[in-house]
């Protein structure tokens, strides 16, 4: 590490990282994850002001949020202060983005807002979650040896019964929609949109639950290291896929009413830059 940053980052820590995993990877899976994902929803919803691209757009904020908090949680820093707190409010971010993925779904199908009563319930599924943070439950203590902070071994449990609860809904919201449309092409614009946020949702879903699952065990003995986190790096892939979904819609059936040829060209190219980062890192 270059003497310029000691500092501010601890040079024990910084050792520990880079001998865990490639850094340029991490840059490569967060940053231009959530590059994309501003860029995209961004241009969505300045460019056609509907509803569904103004909650894309949210959808977008609150998942680019959330990578950076984690992202943040990798770069080692002599005070811990920082690091407790992107790892204590993290959840918050990435509890929302399932929430607005259904906001997002449904007035895409639909062409019109969700009912006021959905809202409410959906928001509420957030309240204990923010309670849980506000009292600083999830968080017990911060392992210096390995920089990983402690949880309470529940909360991981409740976080992913309640994304699965997201996911099953936007599935059966997606089987509903689908069996209920009358033409062809609403049919594939509900499957490829349902697809997307499935698919979305799954990759960040399992690749925690795999991670609360290997450390649970102490699957080959990983829970004592810390190469169980290395599997998080993988959650923030899904975005692409969403995105690679939503530009075939734009592409194919001009979905949210675009139809700039240019425009559909500049985000392949980002998601293509991405992998290539990705897979090259």
């Amino acid at each position: 590490m270059p003497p310029i940053f000691s500092p501010i980052f601890s040079t024990y820590g910084w050792n520990v990282v880079t001998q865990q995993i490639s850094f340029s990877f991490l840059s490569y899976s967060y940053l231009g994850a959530s590059i994309l994902a501003i860029a995209f929803g961004t241009f969505l919803a300045v460019k056609t002001k509907k509803l569904s691209s103004f909650y894309l757009f949210l959808l977008c904020i609150s998942f680019a949020t959330f990578s950076l908090l984690d992202y943040s949680l990798w770069i080692p820093l002599k005070s811990l202060s920082p690091t407790m707190f992107s790892w204590s409010v993290e959840s918050i971010f990435s509890i929302g983005f399932f929430i607005l993925s259904y906001w997002f779904l449904y007035s895409f199908v639909k062409e019109h807002d969700l009912p006021m009563w959905q809202k409410v319930l959906s928001v509420t599924a957030l309240v204990p979650t923010l309670v849980i943070t506000a009292m600083n439950i999830n968080l017990s203590a911060f392992s210096a040896t390995t920089d990983v902070a402690i949880e309470n071994a529940n909360i991981p449990n409740y976080h992913s019964l309640l994304e699965l609860f997201f996911v099953l809904l936007i599935i059966i919201f997606t089987v509903v929609q689908y069996r209920k449309a009358t033409d062809a092409l609403s049919k594939k614009k509900i499957a490829l949109a349902g697809a997307g946020v499935v698919a979305f949702l799954f990759v960040f879903l399992f690749t925690y639950v795999v991670m609360n699952f290997i450390l649970a065990i102490n699957l080959w003995n990983l829970a004592s290291t810390t190469y169980a986190y290395n599997i998080s790096v993988y959650s923030v892939l899904g975005m692409p896929i969403l995105l690679g979904f939503l530009g075939y819609l734009i592409a194919k059936y001009q979905a949210f009413d675009v139809r700039l040829i240019k425009s559909i060209a500049y985000m392949v190219i980002l998601m293509v830059l991405l992998f290539v980062g990705l897979f090259f890192a």
